[in-house]
């Protein structure tokens, strides 16, 4: 079968036969086709695109567990956001959540969250978000480079030296109070002519502990990487209420503290320790936007797509 269809203005040729379009130097030649092919689709038959992804993914550490925050896509047919996880960057993704959409009929923006309760501390896990439209449709992994590491963080008061040598000093691997002329000290609290010093390593030395005074801060949260210099060159810094301090122990490990609490004998601090040798996230977001928009392999519930 050939027909002969004829264009105002840029009149070609077009032969159509045994299902075979050709279209020759026609600038409307795409848009021929998809008229025919329209023309030739079930009347029930309706385009439903695949949803966007999720942007603005961003993670924020914890004890144990991690904190991802993403904004939804500006459309209306989002179901639900399916959360995956990896330990290698490379993949496969194992989807651990699900979280609902809601329903956005005036194409706002809005933002959602999740927590991994079941994160460990001391291991680096990457996180990825999808949307999922109601006729089940996956987008793509979300772009954002997001990767966290959970450490353990609690709060703590240590006594002056002079008040109490046995509760002055503090180790981050035991998460406790000891001593401050323990060789395990990490740093420990004095009081000098009226005003409190936290002093790096035990009372007799350093051991190559330092630390430094990263100024006020409104929120544990607001310093979550560790500077790699600024260091104090006599080991020691004035405790300032609402400061943050950052430590580097001695076996390369990151921790900082929040001065909380200064009463006439003690301080109190929140404190956070990385467990990974070298790591200096301490909390925080992490979306350098450097990931593939889709991995090689996703993995939900331990079967690949």
């Amino acid at each position: 079968m050939a027909f002969v269809m004829y264009i105002s203005g840029n009149m070609k040729l077009i032969m159509i036969e045994e299902y075979t379009v050709m279209l020759k130097k026609s600038i409307f030649g795409a848009l021929i086709v998809g008229l025919l092919i329209f023309a030739g689709c079930n009347d029930d038959e309706v385009y439903d695109p695949v949803p966007q992804p999720p942007q603005g993914v961003y993670s924020v550490t914890g004890d144990g567990e991690v904190y991802i925050w993403w904004n939804g896509p500006y459309d209306r047919d989002v179901a639900e956001y399916s959360i995956f996880r990896t330990t290698d960057p490379n993949g496969p993704y194992t989807e651990i959540s699900v979280v609902p959409a809601e329903d956005n009929p005036n194409l706002d923006l809005i933002i959602y969250s999740d927590t991994d309760r079941v994160a460990t501390n001391g291991i680096t896990y990457y996180y990825a978000v999808a949307s999922v439209d109601h006729a089940g449709q996956m987008s793509d992994l979300s772009a954002e480079d997001v990767f966290d590491t959970p450490r353990p963080d609690g709060f703590m008061a240590l006594t002056d030296t002079t008040t109490g040598l046995s509760t002055a000093g503090w180790d981050f691997s035991l998460s406790d109070r000891i001593s401050a002329s323990s060789v395990g000290c990490d740093v420990f609290l004095d009081y000098v002519g009226g005003v409190f010093y936290l002093n790096a390593g035990d009372i007799a030395t350093s051991r190559n502990v330092v630390l430094q005074d990263m100024g006020f801060a409104d929120t544990f949260d607001e310093i979550g990487w560790a500077a790699q210099s600024g260091w104090s060159d006599n080991g020691w810094v004035e405790v300032i209420l609402g400061h943050i301090y950052i430590v580097k122990t001695d076996d390369n490990h990151y921790a900082k503290l929040w001065v909380v609490d200064i009463n006439p004998t003690s301080v109190s601090f929140a404190w956070a320790y990385q467990l990974q040798v070298g790591n200096p996230e301490l909390v925080g977001a992490n979306d350098s936007s450097n990931k593939e928009t889709q991995p090689a392999s996703i993995t939900t519930n331990g079967i690949n797509r």
